[in-house]
């Protein structure tokens, strides 16, 4: 079996963890800011009462993807893993945030950490599906940094 590839991407955000977290735990939200490439995002099964559990799904029809929420730790940690829709083996992510002390008079900032692990499907090809998930998530990050500042 090829071996896992790992790789992050790290975004600031001038909103508080709390509003970034409640953007990216909600499956509907996601269409209004993850960019064109979730143009429909809905929940398939509802989380539980800890946030685990759920299932969203997320794409632009008819390509859309099935992620299970695997960690919820709010306002600073949430946890996923692809179920179907990309040509890997197994891919998980988590995202953690981060609050930092803003200056004095200024509110507190958010560092966002995006990172993930894949195993692609054809052994050697692992660099270039994280270098490709990578780019996707620093512009989800960028996104839902930029969303959370506004909400």
């Amino acid at each position: 079996m090829p071996a896992p590839c790992h790789f992050g991407v790290q975004v600031m955000s001038a909103a508080s963890p709390e509003t970034v977290y409640r953007l990216l735990a909600d499956a509907r939200s996601w269409s209004s800011w993850a960019g064109p490439l979730i143009t429909r995002a809905e929940w398939e099964v509802a989380p539980g009462p800890n946030g685990v559990g759920g299932i969203r799904r997320l794409g632009r029809p008819p390509y859309m993807v099935r992620e299970e929420i695997v960690a919820a730790e709010p306002p600073f940690h949430h946890g996923y893993r692809l179920l179907s829709g990309q040509p890997v083996r197994s891919y998980r992510a988590d995202v953690h945030l981060i609050e930092l002390e803003g200056p004095t008079g200024q509110a507190a900032r958010t560092r966002i950490e995006w990172t993930g692990t894949v195993v692609a499907l054809v052994p050697g090809t692992g660099w270039l599906m994280a270098h490709l998930l990578r780019r996707m998530l620093h512009g989800f990050a960028r996104r839902l940094a930029a969303a959370a500042e506004t909400a």
